[in-house]
């Protein structure tokens, strides 16, 4: 598992980006959770919603409420076996709370297996990806 943290001063800059331009737009989306005064839920997981589709809502939902204390989104490789055989589904989370973003990486299975090689390849998939991107974000320390 990738955790990796964005510097505060790199924030502002990103999330204009993410809510705006189609940076994530080849990723599914399963989840953005908006937290301002209430919490909004946007749940994708029964279906094959692109970020790039809900990224306009979002946006207009970011634009109209108060600054948000958290926003959650969890994206998903949309054809993991391109990563590796065995991928049932590869995440990127990202969380945005205190001002800071993080992003954590998760995968899952389609056969049990100890092998960490699947990990390993979302994880540098993530890493080559960012740097194609131009998004900054170091290993987070515990």
């Amino acid at each position: 598992m990738l955790a990796l943290e964005m510097e505060k001063a790199e924030v502002k800059g990103f999330m204009g980006k993410l809510l705006r331009e189609d940076i994530f737009d080849e990723f599914e989306m399963r989840l953005t959770e908006i937290t301002t005064n209430t919490k909004i839920t946007i749940d994708g997981a029964n279906e094959a919603v692109t970020w790039g589709g809900v990224r306009p809502l979002v946006y207009e939902i970011m634009k109209m409420s108060a600054k948000p204390r958290q926003v959650k989104i969890v994206f998903a490789k949309k054809d993991p076996q391109e990563i590796h055989t065995n991928a049932a589904a590869l995440f990127l989370n990202l969380i945005y709370e205190n001002a800071g973003v993080t992003f954590t990486t998760a995968t899952a299975q389609k056969q049990f297996e100890m092998d960490k090689t699947m990990d390993t390849a979302w994880d540098n998939f993530i890493r080559e990806f960012f740097a194609k991107k131009d998004i900054h974000a170091e290993d987070r320390l515990s």
